[in-house]
């Protein structure tokens, strides 16, 4: 079996079902999370670059109380899942 694109492929990641991964460089997604500064949850999402430069408040804020989210991480995801795949037992 095989999946294509970023949400399926981190689907598959999350539940361990991914034996071998190939992993495009350039990809132009960043991986951010997000901590509610009143709940202390957090948050990850996966987001494009028109995302990002839009700070579209689906994910920037909580859509409860329409506060902003505070930023813990970002990064490039593909820097995240070289750093991390072993973690999903790739």
């Amino acid at each position: 079996m095989y999946v294509f694109g970023i949400q399926d492929t981190l689907k598959a990641l999350d539940l361990g079902a991914l034996e071998i991964m190939l992993l495009w460089e350039d990809l132009a997604y960043t991986r951010y999370e997000f901590r509610n500064p009143h709940t202390d949850k957090t948050t990850v999402h996966v987001l494009t670059e028109a995302q990002e430069q839009q700070k579209d408040p689906k994910f920037f804020c909580d859509p409860e109380t329409n506060m902003e989210l505070e930023v813990v991480n970002s990064e490039g995801l593909t820097d995240w899942l070289l750093l991390n795949y072993k973690k999903f037992g790739i």
